[in-house]
């Protein structure tokens, strides 16, 4: 199940500003008058998580029980990959590999400044561990 955070698409550390923006966005894109009438609930799930995300003890109250319920997910690693074996687009800032079911694992520089080193596959339910260390820690 996604996250509020995912359904916004912004970093579980984003600011309500940047939240706000990110909701605003979504919202156009998604509104049911411009699905040409095809029904979709992502608006409203784009709504749910704004209501949330937008108040602050709510959204501290919802970052406590999503950590509690990270903390109880043991996943597991399919393999270990040094950052220097993924290809890199400049554009993206995003470092990517190939995976075996052919989809791909993807993680940005942002992600890897917020200290992340899991990647899932964007096709299967693999998951990597990517290895680096940041300019300041070497």
């Amino acid at each position: 199940m996604e996250t509020h955070y995912e359904i916004l698409q912004v970093s579980e550390n984003a600011s309500i500003d940047q939240i706000k923006l990110r909701f605003q966005q979504l919202i156009l894109l998604h509104h049911p008058d411009k699905s040409d009438g095809i029904p979709d609930d992502r608006a409203h799930r784009i709504l749910q998580a704004w209501h949330v995300l937008r108040d602050d003890k709510k959204r501290r109250q919802y970052d406590a029980e999503l950590k509690a319920k990270q903390s109880h997910q043991v996943a597991v690693i399919n393999a270990e990959v040094d950052l220097d074996d993924m290809d890199y687009d400049e554009a993206t800032a995003t470092f990517s590999l190939g995976c075996r079911c052919s989809g791909t694992y993807s993680i940005t520089e942002d992600d890897l400044e917020d200290s992340v080193d899991v990647v899932c596959c964007d096709n299967c339910s693999l998951r990597i561990r990517v290895l680096y260390a940041l300019a300041g820690d070497e």
